[in-house]
């Protein structure tokens, strides 16, 4: 016999596995920073810690360019498939991020992402202690 959820079994820590069980793409418009290309990109939010202010989810973008600033957030990022170049716009500093690379994007940063054809990445937001991060975070991701 199956117990009804109560309210401690919401909120008991789990381990959530992505991809497993699916969940739907959210389509998400990036015009207004987009330089060129397509300004429609893909989020897949599997979990959202209201308690840490940490988000954590897959991405995906298809060939274009577009501005960001990790405004009141950092981002850890897995790249899973394709490439981007990711340009810092205070220095010019250029890299190329690629399948099986890990980096993180520290608060402040301002950038310009190049996505040649395709990019799908694995992210890890946190936005602990900054104020009003929380509510403008899946814009940016």
């Amino acid at each position: 016999m199956d117990s009804i959820p109560t309210a401690e079994a919401a909120t008991k820590p789990r381990l959530i596995l992505f991809g497993a069980p699916e969940i739907p793409r959210a389509a998400k418009e990036n015009a207004a920073a987009t330089l060129s290309g397509d300004p429609e990109q893909g989020l897949w939010l599997y979990c959202d810690d209201t308690r840490t202010n940490a988000r954590f989810g897959l991405w995906e973008a298809r060939a274009s360019r577009f501005r960001i600033r990790m405004d009141g957030y950092t981002e850890f990022c897995h790249i899973l498939e394709g490439e981007a170049e990711i340009i810092d716009l205070s220095d010019g500093r250029r890299w190329t991020v690629q399948a099986g690379q890990s980096f993180v994007m520290e608060i402040g940063m301002e950038m310009e992402w190049h996505v040649p054809r395709y990019i799908r990445k694995c992210f890890a937001i946190s936005s602990a202690g900054a104020q009003g991060a929380s509510t403008d975070r899946a814009a940016k991701t």
